[in-house]
C-alpha cells in the first residue's frame, strides 16, 4: 500500500464527509424532462455540482447534454472507468431525518443517496483527487463518470457512452465489498387489463387502488378507495389482519371507504425483505364480493399468481442457479382506476436462466391479462480468474488487512454497463443495508475507507 497516499486521504477525510453530505441536498429523483435536464432540474442540479467539485480539484471535466459527465484524470493509455450515479430513488415515508438535508450525526451521513450511490460517487472522486496530489505523470487513464438515470432506466448512460469513449474495464462504488462478480437479470413486466365493467350483486364498488412510485422498491404504502352498499364491508375491513403483517387503516365518510396500508420497504432485489402494502389490500379485495364480475376475476388470478410470493413460484418461474441464487419477484407498482388495472413486476432471475422463457411462462399464468416485457438488462458474470478479480481481491486486502471473496447479487449496478467491469464496494460485510429505505445512512468510517482503497485502486491502475 502507497503510505503517503493513504495519508492524503486522510487529510481530506473532513472535506470529503462535508461534499457528499452536500449533495444529498439536491433532490435527485427522476422529474418531468425539461429543456437541458432530460430527468428533471433535480438530477441536472445535482450532475453540474459534482462536475463543479472536479473542476475545482483540478481535473478535466465533461457535461454530455445533462445525461451524464465525467472527471478525468491522465492524458493517455487505458481508459478505466469508475461509474456511479447521482439520481435517487424517491424517498418514501418513516425517516426520522429530513431525507435531504445530508445530516452528519452519531458517526453515520444520513440521506436519500447516502449509500446508493452519491456518497459512495464521491468518495471515488476523493480518492482520484488524492492520487492526483501525489504530484506523479500517470501512464494511463481513469474516468470518474456520473450517471443520472440508473434508478429509472439507464437512459442516461446509454445516451453518454452513444457519444463518448467506452472504457477498457472498470468497476462501480454501488454494491457491496468484497466484490460482485455476477449479477442476475433484471426485467420489469407490465401487467395489465382494460377494466370493462360486467355489473354484478356486490357489497362495495371499487374506486381505485394505488401503490408504488418505483419497481424496484417493495411497495410501502398503498391505498384502496370502495363506495360500499352495507355497513358489513367496512365491519370486516376494521377487524382484517394481512398475512403479511402489513399494517391496515380505515375512514368511512357515508359511503366512502378509504383504506391505508403500510408495509415495509426494501429494495426490489431483495423482496423478501419487506411488506408488500400492495399485497394486503389484494388479499383484502379478494374477500371482498365487489360489483364488477369481471374485475373480481382479475383480483382472483392476481391473488392467486402473485399474492405475497417473491419466488415466482405460483406463476411457474422459481428456480436458481448455482452462482448467482433464487430469483425473485417483486410487486413493484400497483393500480386499479376506473378504466384498468396495471402492475409492474420487478424480476431479478439467476445468471444462466432464459428471459425469453420467463416471459413465455408469465403469458401463461396471468392469461386473460397482457403482459409485456420492458425495462431488460442481461446478467452479468466476471471470470474469478480475470485480472480485474485478481486487481480488485489484492487492493481489498492491502488496506482492510481481511480476505477478499466473490459475491453474486439480485442488484443491478453499472458494472453492466461497460466490458469488464465490477460492483466494488461500498456495503461492507456486515453492515446494515438501508438503500431504498428509510433513515438511508453510510458510516463515516466506512465512506473513509471506501475512498481509501478506492485510492489505492486508482494509483494501481494509473501507474
Amino acid at each position: 500500500m502507497n503510505k503517503e497516499l493513504d495519508k492524503i486521504v486522510f487529510s481530506l477525510k473532513e472535506e470529503l464527509f462535508k461534499e457528499a453530505g452536500e449533495i444529498i441536498k439536491f433532490k435527485s429523483v427522476q422529474g418531468k424532462p425539461e429543456k437541458g435536464a432530460p430527468f428533471g432540474e433535480g438530477v441536472k442540479k445535482a450532475l453540474e455540482y459534482a462536475l463543479k467539485l472536479g473542476e475545482k480539484y483540478g481535473f478535466r471535466v465533461k457535461n454530455v447534454d445533462n445525461y451524464a459527465g465525467h472527471v478525468e484524470f491522465g492524458n493517455s493509455g487505458k481508459l478505466f472507468g469508475v461509474l456511479g450515479h447521482l439520481d435517487v430513488v424517491p424517498e418514501g415515508t418513516g425517516w426520522s431525518v429530513d431525507p435531504y438535508e445530508g445530516v452528519i450525526k452519531e458517526g453515520y451521513l444520513w440521506g436519500r443517496g447516502a449509500i446508493d450511490d452519491k456518497g459512495p460517487t464521491i468518495a471515488a472522486l476523493f480518492a482520484l483527487r488524492a492520487v492526483k496530489k501525489l504530484g506523479i505523470e500517470p501512464k494511463n487513464r481513469v474516468r470518474i463518470i456520473f450517471g443520472t438515470n440508473e434508478e429509472s432506466g439507464w437512459k442516461g448512460v446509454k445516451h453518454y457512452f452513444e457519444h463518448e469513449e467506452m472504457p477498457d474495464w472498470g468497476v462501480t462504488p454501488d454494491a457491496d465489498f468484497p466484490i460482485i462478480y455476477a449479477e442476475k437479470g433484471i426485467v420489469n413486466f407490465e401487467i395489465s387489463a382494460a377494466r370493462n365493467v360486467r355489473s354484478t350483486d356486490g357489497d362495495a364498488t371499487l374506486i381505485s387502488l394505488k401503490g408504488g412510485e418505483a419497481s424496484n422498491m417493495v411497495i410501502a404504502d398503498a391505498e384502496l378507495i370502495l363506495d360500499v352498499k352495507n355497513e358489513s364491508v367496512a365491519e370486516f375491513v376494521g377487524k382484517f389482519k394481512p398475512r403479511n403483517n402489513a399494517r391496515v387503516e380505515m375512514n368511512l365518510n357515508g359511503n366512502r371507504l378509504t383504506v391505508k396500508a403500510f408495509g415495509k420497504s426494501s429494495h426490489g432485489a431483495k423482496p423478501q425483505e419487506g411488506i408488500n402494502a400492495a399485497s394486503a389490500l389484494f388479499e383484502l379485495l379478494g374477500k371482498i364480493k365487489l360489483d364488477d364480475e369481471g374485475l373480481n376475476e382479475y383480483l382472483k388470478k392476481i391473488n392467486e399468481k402473485i399474492g405475497y410470493e417473491t419466488d415466482g413460484k405460483s406463476m411457474g418461474i422459481a428456480g436458481s442457479d448455482n452462482v448467482s441464487g433464487e430469483l425473485t419477484v417483486n410487486l413493484g407498482i400497483a393500480e386499479i382506476t376506473n378504466n384498468a388495472i396495471k402492475l409492474v413486476l420487478n424480476i431479478r432471475y439467476p445468471i444462466f436462466f432464459n428471459v425469453n422463457m420467463i416471459e413465455s411462462q408469465l403469458k401463461e399464468a396471468l392469461s386473460g391479462m397482457n403482459v409485456v416485457r420492458a425495462h431488460d438488462q442481461g446478467p452479468l458474470y466476471v471470470s474469478p480468474e480475470s485480472k480485474l478479480v485478481k486487481l480488485l481481491s489484492e487492493v481489498y486486502e492491502d488496506v482492510t488487512k481481511e480476505k477478499a471473496y466473490l459475491i453474486a447479487i439480485g442488484g443491478g449496478t453499472y458494472a453492466r454497463a461497460i466490458p469488464n467491469a465490477a460492483a466494488f464496494g461500498p456495503l461492507f460485510p456486515g453492515r446494515e443495508s438501508t438503500e431504498h429505505q428509510p433513515d438511508e445512512r453510510i458510516a463515516l468510517d466506512d465512506l473513509l475507507m471506501t475512498a481509501r482503497i478506492y485510492a489505492q485502486l486508482l494509483y494501481r491502475v494509473l501507474y
